[in-house]
């Protein structure tokens, strides 16, 4: 619940489902899978299988507890052996269909309202983060927005290696932006994990449904 803006200097935003909505990008790269293995189409049912498990294994490690090592590695691990697929084989899949070809579709899928959100944030001097339990660099990128955020987190850098609700990596966002808790908003998209994560690190938060814009948001910036 926000009550007050008058010390709020910076945006923290969750990136998948947040900045954009999956939705139609995972319809679009279902059908982009399944057209590139018409000649094979056993094999493209076993790369959604083998990408599906290697999701699965994100919220399986989300409990993982601190000082568990490469987050990245056991995340690949995990579904190595829920799928028999090996490491190197879902790694390329995963680098391919889940980190290249999608990155044309961001753009276009991109959550009403962003562009003008940062745009108006920037106007009031306020700093931008993404915290992301993915590497985002490259989807901020290709949305056209990388250049707002002066910050970005995932988590597998070095200093976090903890999946969301852990707040590590929120803590850490806050820490590269050196302000306090009081000073910052978060926005995610998921009250399970975002939600909680902020409730953890002791941060206000908003979380967005399906399909809502920025409106409120926007507000709350043009208040700050």
């Amino acid at each position: 619940m926000l009550t007050s803006y008058e010390r709020l200097k910076a945006l923290i935003f969750d990136v998948d489902g947040t900045l954009y909505e999956q939705g139609p990008v995972r319809r679009t790269m279902v059908y982009r899978i399944l057209r590139a293995h018409l000649t094979s189409p056993a094999r493209g049912l076993l790369t959604l299988w083998t990408l599906r498990a290697y999701r699965q294994a994100q919220e399986v490690l989300r409990g993982l507890p601190p000082g568990s090592g490469d987050l990245a590695g056991a995340q690949l691990e995990l579904a190595s052996r829920r799928t028999g697929v090996s490491v190197q084989r879902i790694a390329f899949l995963v680098a391919h269909w889940m980190e290249q070809e999608p990155l044309p579709l961001l753009a276009s899928s991109m959550r009403k309202g962003t562009l003008e959100l940062l745009g108006e944030a920037k106007k009031r001097g306020l700093r931008l983060a993404a915290w992301s339990d993915y590497p985002a660099e490259r989807k901020l990128a290709a949305m056209g927005i990388g250049g707002f955020f002066d910050v970005v987190v995932a988590a597998q850098d070095p200093e976090v290696q903890r999946f969301k609700p852990d707040p590590r990596g929120l803590e850490t966002a806050l820490q590269r932006l050196a302000l306090q808790k009081n000073e910052v908003l978060y926005v995610g998209d998921r009250p399970d994990v975002d939600g909680a994560a902020a409730s953890r690190a002791g941060i206000r938060h908003i979380i967005m449904s399906r399909g809502q814009n920025f409106t409120r948001l926007l507000g709350v910036v043009a208040k700050s």
